[in-house]
């Protein structure tokens, strides 16, 4: 997929109706819009040429030019190919393997190209330091929270999960200063997960965020954002590809954990290892 095409999907939640117009047009059309002048492209979406503007430096580029220029670098064929991942009800085995595969990569590929690898090392020095850490999340999320509480406990980090809405709004209000809050939310909306990070900003704790979209509620609360770009249905596809590059991103932060504090990592992984190997046959 293309990295401008990326963008537009990734910040569609954050543009104007107007901006919106020119990003859905964009989308559909990338090997015209490259051929176009900004006055082309604001009637054929009907707005102003200022808007046109405004759109391609929300997205970073300075210029028109510039923005068709990051356009036509990239693999205008990919970006059809992913009009084509959708499961049909005629769709073969083979064809469900297909397409399942070239998603899972395309939603690991898409969050790496977004990375902010400044927020993961805050994130990474937050957990170093926090005397506790308490990890919110419900549904699919609450299952990502308990995986990111395994992976930090299994590496000596004070951490736990909380998937129940009350005993989140509780821990929320006994943290203090010295604790770290995270929250995981695809959506950014989850009101559980919002307020109880609310709860925990209010009461001094360090707050950060897993989620997909930057500008969402969970942002106002969070001093640590980890964006992931799924680009799911969550109708259509049950929270797979959000799944998915949650699990990426905290893999990125556990491995720059593991960096960071290497000794403590090979000491408490090989401690926890010994704590359950009689729990196998």
């Amino acid at each position: 997929m293309s990295e401008v095409i990326t963008l537009i999907k990734h910040r569609m939640n954050d543009l104007t109706k107007s901006e919106s117009k020119i990003a859905q047009f964009v989308l559909e059309n990338p090997s015209m819009v490259i051929k176009l002048t900004v006055n082309e492209l604001a009637n054929m979406c009907s707005i102003s040429d200022a808007t046109v503007i405004r759109f391609i430096r929300k997205l970073g580029f300075e210029t028109f030019q510039e923005f068709k220029f990051s356009i036509a670098k990239e693999d205008l064929k990919n970006i059809e190919e992913e009009k084509e991942l959708e499961i049909f009800q005629d769709d073969s085995p083979e064809d469900i393997l297909r397409k399942i595969t070239l998603s899972s990569l395309k939603t690991i590929e898409n969050t790496s190209k977004i990375t902010n690898l400044d927020d993961y090392l805050k994130l990474a020095h937050a957990i170093r330091s926090a005397n506790k850490i308490c990890i919110f999340g419900v549904g699919a999320s609450g299952a990502i929270a308990t995986f990111l509480q395994y992976k930090l406990t299994r590496s000596g980090y004070p951490a736990v999960a909380i998937t129940d809405p009350h005993m989140q709004a509780i821990l929320s209000a006994n943290m203090n200063s010295k604790d770290l809050a995270i929250g995981i939310s695809q959506s950014g909306s989850t009101r559980d997960t919002v307020d109880s990070l609310a709860i925990a900003k209010k009461h001094g704790a360090l707050t950060a965020a897993i989620t997909e979209h930057r500008n969402s509620p969970i942002a106002k609360y969070s001093s640590i954002i980890i964006e992931i770009f799924s680009s799911e249905n969550p109708i259509k596809n049950s929270a797979g590809r959000s799944v998915l590059a949650q699990i990426f991103s905290i893999e990125i932060l556990i491995g720059i954990l593991q960096s960071l504090d290497y000794e403590k990592s090979i000491k408490y992984g090989e401690e926890t290892a010994k704590a359950v190997i009689k729990k196998l046959y």
